[in-house]
């Protein structure tokens, strides 16, 4: 070998031993082989979960990883190249599950199924038959306000164990899948645990086509998601059961209330003792927008939609300042109204009330700082002296 070749080999193996710390999960090999081990042994939902959190790892957004690292250095390629090196049943049981999980990568899927192919370890026939794991059922959960959905999906491997996978919808922000996690054991154990803790809660059987259509459209914005870090560890699990449901369903839909409910609706509001005080067509406008927030029923107002409201204090350059100001006046009378029709519990109608005076005065000042600041100058605002102003 000539001075150039040792001088580039030699350069490829320091090259090699760096890429080789960055993508070790573990400290070393009896560490590696010991965390797989007490996954394997605890449960599949145990072991599917680890590969998901190093499938997500390795491909996560580049400023998630320390600075002084490369790409290469946390690329998925080179967290299998790591397994690949480490010949041992339990890496072989890993790559075999890779080579199902990995979706959106089908160069390294294939390259996991080939390493496993080319070895002779016995791993546990559920993980060899991974591949033909079947949906049993699918069933849903509705939030009596509307807030949310749970999508409960329960898949069966080859040895009869069964998974449930749990997925939570916030209608409250594009339907986006919010929270899911996966367990061992049948979907309805889970079910019956559930209606035991909480009467109201009610799971009803669903299209496996239409909650894959569901979830999907739900994982469209996951970046934007507001989850916990275990749900974005759990992300290619969620993908991957996904994509074992059925296609052609039919994605979730707001309330679809037309105009001439929506119209009933409010002038049986304006017309009540509670309306009286909002006499402006200005404010039927802004109740009119309003009741589209969030998940869009007019008759379901939850705490939590209320407070996105809030937070966010209401804009129209067609809207005077001095309406807008009144809005938590009028949810306030607008709520039990929209709830004795709706049949929702007196205690879910406290807790909208709740946070609706908690936050009034906040939504008021931040509105009036703004309007503020955008006339400044003026000395004579519009807004002062409103005729018919209910606050």
């Amino acid at each position: 070998m000539n001075d150039g070749r040792r001088r580039r080999s030699a350069k490829q193996d320091r090259r090699n031993a760096k890429r080789a710390r960055g993508r070790q999960p573990v400290a070393d090999d009896a560490l590696l082989v010991r965390t797989l081990r007490e996954a394997m042994n605890k449960s599949p939902a145990a072991l599917i979960g680890l590969a998901g959190l190093w499938i997500s790892l390795a491909t996560a957004e580049p400023s998630s990883r320390p600075k002084e690292e490369s790409r290469d250095e946390y690329s998925l390629q080179a967290f299998v190249y790591s397994l690949v090196l480490r010949k041992y049943r339990e890496t072989t049981a890993m790559l075999a599950i890779l080579g199902e999980l990995i979706v959106d990568d089908d160069v390294v899927r294939d390259w996991c199924r080939r390493e496993v192919s080319t070895r002779h370890d016995r791993i546990p026939r559920w993980i060899a038959r991974l591949s033909t794991v079947e949906v049993s059922r699918v069933m849903r959960r509705s939030d009596v306000l509307g807030d949310v959905d749970e999508v409960v999906v329960s898949f069966r491997l080859t040895d009869a164990t069964e998974l449930t996978l749990c997925a939570v919808l916030d209608h409250n922000h594009q339907s986006v899948v919010v929270d899911f996690y996966l367990l061992t054991g049948p979907l309805e154990a889970l079910v019956r645990a559930r209606e035991k803790s909480d009467p109201e809660t009610t799971f009803v059987d669903m299209d496996p086509a239409d909650a894959r259509a569901w979830l999907e459209n739900g994982l469209r914005y996951e970046k934007y998601a507001r989850r916990s870090p275990e749900c974005h560890y759990a992300a290619p699990i969620m993908k991957w059961m996904v994509a074992r449901l059925p296609e052609g369903g039919t994605a979730y839909e707001k309330p679809d209330w037309d105009d001439e409910a929506i119209t009933e609706l409010l002038d049986e509001f304006f017309a009540s003792p509670s309306g009286t005080p909002f006499p402006s067509d200005d404010y039927r406008d802004m109740l009119r927008e309003l009741c589209e927030s969030g998940c869009g029923d007019p008759l379901r107002w939850s705490g939590f939609r209320i407070s996105n409201i809030l937070r966010n204090p209401y804009r129209d350059e067609h809207v005077p300042l001095e309406i807008a100001l009144d809005a938590p006046a009028m949810l306030r009378a607008y709520v039990p109204f929209a709830h004795s029709r709706s049949g929702v519990r007196q205690g879910l109608t406290h807790d909208a009330i709740k946070t609706i005076d908690e936050m009034s005065r906040d939504y008021r000042r931040r509105l009036v700082d703004e309007a503020m600041e955008y006339l400044d100058g003026d000395d004579n605002p519009p807004w002062p002296a409103y005729p018919g102003r209910a606050s």
